[in-house]
């Protein structure tokens, strides 16, 4: 986060202060300005003639998300979001499913009634997908279905060994001990993949700095090359 504000930052000092400089020398030299140039050369004379509309804007847009990330609605369009986004989904996936089989195995274990727990756990997950999976399971172990029926009719939302396990926990009388295990298992999945995504996170990240610095460079140095070579 703090790299990409600080690409942003950078990008948007350059096209204020940088490019001004150079374009009135393309324009004293009656230069024709490439499509790559111009499209910069137009971004910085929007930001110079409106400076405190561009900011104001950027502002709006960023409270708008904030705030809108705080509402029900925008929590439920996030949570479906990076539900669908590459890699991270199975991240997020994993994530809560280890928080349901912790939470349930710790409920159940002390002692708490399924049904009791389901609605507590539901209460505390943070997601809604996963909290309207629970709403079903209550009903579902309500009417006397297995409880692993739930989890294992929602493969988008838990892997197959959560409803395995816990099927295999309702037929043996150790549901709250596979949950463990369950919760163990894909936390330890979790931090692994977690640590792997920031591997590769570092490397991307130079690669977008190294897209921004070049299209940059290159669009502002076509120019001058075209002036020199008709010298």
């Amino acid at each position: 986060s703090i790299i990409l504000f600080a690409i942003v930052v950078i990008t948007i000092l350059l096209l204020m202060f940088v490019v001004p400089t150079l374009t009135g020398t393309f324009n004293e030299l009656g230069v024709d300005l490439p499509a790559s140039t111009q499209a910069i050369v137009n971004a910085s004379n929007f930001l110079k003639s409106n400076s405190i509309l561009s900011i104001a804007l950027l502002l709006l847009i960023i409270g708008g998300i904030y705030y809108g990330l705080k509402t029900e609605k925008g929590k439920i369009l996030f949570g479906k979001v990076i539900l669908r986004i590459p890699v991270i989904n199975q991240i997020v996936r994993e994530t809560f499913t280890a928080r349901v089989s912790r939470t349930l195995a710790s409920l159940l274990g002390a002692g708490v009634p399924v049904l009791r727990a389901l609605e507590i756990t539901k209460e505390v997950i943070g997601h809604h997908d996963y909290q309207t999976v629970l709403i079903e399971a209550h009903e579902k172990v309500k009417k006397g279905a297995p409880l692993a029926e739930s989890f294992m009719n929602k493969p988008k939302l838990f892997p197959v060994l959560m409803g395995d396990m816990v099927a295999v926990g309702e037929e043996t009388g150790a549901v709250a001990d596979l949950l463990q295990q369950v919760a163990t298992f894909y936390e330890d999945e979790v931090e692994q993949k977690t640590e792997n995504l920031s591997t590769i996170v570092e490397p991307v990240l130079m690669i977008i700095i190294g897209i921004v610095v070049g299209v940059f460079a290159i669009s502002m140095i076509t120019p001058i090359y075209s002036i020199t070579g008709s010298i």
